[in-house]
């Protein structure tokens, strides 16, 4: 009886091991949480806001509410505070609740600081340039805030991006996960 009861708690103490082990940093999901929905990083401002403004010009600008209501013919700002204003927010908890170890808190801290720039600025940015355009602001002034959003904060969103991409793939690489890369620059 003894024999078996010490074989049982050897049984269990391996398990309880093993599932120590399996909770530890996983390649495969830290790939997935930073990586794949770094996908969703914008790499152009202006062409979010050139597709707005032509849907509202054709009168086609549409949004569906929580309830799966659809509304059609909504504002600049309502379309962005349905669409972007929480794009990130899902992305930026799950990469919180990673497991994390010496080797991938890097990775992590760079992929929040990525996630948390883009949540800001689709927080604040657009809601300002979405007003723009709701207020009739003459379209010369709406591309210039753009442009400027584009060639600041869209630059140093890139760079934020290059930074966890640099750090990301050769763990990927070391840790055997299968992936692709395309460039998205034309």
């Amino acid at each position: 009886m003894k024999k078996i009861l010490i074989l049982s708690l050897m049984i269990a103490l391996v398990a309880s091991v093993t599932s120590c082990n399996m909770t530890g940093a996983n390649p495969q999901k830290i790939f997935n949480k930073i990586g794949l929905n770094g996908n969703k990083m914008p790499r152009s401002f202006k062409q979010h806001f050139k597709e707005i403004r032509g849907q509202i010009a054709n009168g086609s600008l549409t949004v569906v509410t929580k309830d799966n209501e659809v509304k059609r013919g909504v504002t600049a700002t309502e379309y962005i505070e349905t669409m972007y204003i929480h794009m990130f927010e899902d992305d930026i908890k799950g990469i919180e609740e990673l497991a994390s170890d010496a080797e991938v808190q890097p990775i992590i801290d760079a992929g929040l600081e990525m996630f948390r720039y883009a949540d800001e600025i689709y927080k604040k940015d657009f809601p300002r340039i979405a007003k723009m355009i709701d207020d009739g602001i003459p379209d010369e002034k709406i591309d210039a805030a753009i442009e400027e959003l584009d060639n600041t904060k869209g630059v140093e969103l890139d760079e934020k991006y290059a930074k966890t991409m640099d750090l990301l793939l050769p763990y990927a690489d070391k840790n055997g996960v299968k992936y692709k890369t395309y460039n998205t620059r034309f």
